[in-house]
C-alpha cells in the first residue's frame, strides 16, 4: 500500500512569516497539533517545515515573548522529512523511525503538498490489518482433539 492512499488530504498549513499566535489559532480551529509550513513556488504549495503545538510553547517560553511577536520560522522544524505519494508504507515507517518523526508531509512528484501522514494514520492501518488477520484465524477450521 502507498502512503498516498492512507495520508490525510486535509492539511493545516501556515507560512513561515505568520506569527506563532496566528499559527496556534489555525491549529486550534482545525483541531490539530501541527501545521505544515509552506511556501508558494510556481503556483504550488511546497512544504518547507513543520510546526507543532509543542514547538510553539517551547519557543514562547525560551524567548519569553508574546506569541504575536514570534514568527513560525523561529519555531518550525525546517526541511521536513517528506514522502512522495507513491512510496510504500513499509518504507515510510522505516524512514520515520530512522528520523524519529511522528508526522510528515506527503508530496506529488513535482514537490507539491498533497497530504500529511501521521503515526496515528499508520497505527490505524496496522489495526485494520490485524483485524483482518484475526478474522482469518477465527474462520480457520478447528483442529480435532485427540482422544
Amino acid at each position: 500500500m502507498t502512503v498516498g492512499r492512507i495520508c490525510n488530504r486535509k492539511v493545516t498549513v501556515v507560512k513561515a512569516s505568520d506569527t506563532l499566535g496566528e499559527a496556534a489559532h489555525v491549529m486550534i480551529s482545525n483541531n490539530v497539533g501541527s501545521a505544515v509550513v509552506v511556501e508558494k513556488q510556481d503556483q504550488i504549495l511546497k512544504p518547507i517545515g513543520i510546526v507543532t503545538d509543542r514547538d510553539i510553547v517551547r519557543t514562547q517560553l525560551k524567548r519569553a515573548s508574546d506569541l504575536y511577536c514570534l514568527s513560525v520560522a523561529e519555531a518550525m522544524t525546517p526541511n521536513p522529512l517528506c514522502f512522495e505519494a507513491h512510496e510504500l508504507v513499509v518504507d515510510v515507517l522505516s524512514r520515520m523511525r530512522a528520523r524519529g518523526v511522528r508526522r510528515a508531509p506527503v508530496i506529488d512528484r513535482g514537490g507539491a503538498l498533497v497530504g500529511i501522514v501521521t503515526l496515528d494514520d499508520l497505527l490505524g492501518l496496522l489495526a485494520e490489518e490485524l483485524m483482518m488477520l484475526a478474522g482469518v484465524i477465527a474462520r480457520q477450521a478447528p483442529i480435532a482433539k485427540a482422544a
